[in-house]
């Protein structure tokens, strides 16, 4: 099995790359998560959970996805955008992007973590942030194991699906809108599952005590 370094990422932050190559190594080693890497079972039916399906078999790094999400969220230059792409390089010289946001976990250690009350989860499971009520302590971005929230001068910012953006529940984002490749996918996780075991067979949840709800290929 070849084995997979994180090679660059094309935003400014390197420290996220790294939170997410240790949770996902495993699962792009193989390109189908399995075994620790990931969850091997359906999500639980009941309320709409919504999430991502990132397929890294097709994604060219174009970095459409973040440029959208940066117009869309109008996001400061000077600011890091909400999503990023992070490339890996195999030992045989394959590379595979992935793009990354906040993974919209059931279990999210950001809202637990919050001492303001500023971080809430939907019933549809979005995991939204209320900017008005952020004290900037940072206690979210110590918890989140992504490394996903960061600041703004307006407070904790991060995905919301793109809600604050005018995008409806269950709409695709702006990210998704924007990929060629098809590769960003946006919806409800039972849904996400079946057409990601359509296109490469087997597949599971990225595995963290969060939960995430996030399918990677």
């Amino acid at each position: 099995m070849d084995r997979m370094k994180p090679a660059r990422s094309v935003t400014r932050r390197s420290a996220l790359a790294a939170c997410v190559a240790a949770a996902s190594t495993a699962a792009l080693s193989s390109c189908v998560p399995s075994g620790s890497a990931a969850s091997s079972e359906a999500p639980k039916k009941g309320l709409a959970q919504y999430g991502f399906w990132m397929d890294s078999r097709v994604c060219a790094g174009c970095a459409s996805c973040v440029a959208a999400c940066r117009e869309a969220n109008s996001t400061p230059d000077d600011c890091e955008a909400r999503r990023r792409i992070i490339s890996y390089v195999f030992d045989r010289g394959e590379s595979r992007f992935v793009s990354v946001s906040c993974m919209h976990c059931a279990q999210p250690a950001c809202v637990a973590a919050c001492p303001a009350g500023a971080i809430t989860k939907r019933a549809d499971g979005i995991v939204e942030v209320d900017q008005s009520r952020c004290i900037g302590c940072k206690y979210c971005h110590a918890s989140c194991p992504f490394g996903v929230p960061h600041y703004t001068s307006l407070g904790m910012d991060k995905c919301d699906c793109c809600l604050g953006a005018g995008i409806k529940p269950g709409k695709d984002p702006y990210c998704v809108q924007a990929c060629p490749a098809k590769a960003l996918q946006y919806g409800k996780l039972e849904d996400l599952h079946r057409r990601a075991e359509e296109a490469v067979g087997k597949v599971g949840l990225l595995e963290s005590p969060t939960e995430p709800s996030f399918y990677l290929t």
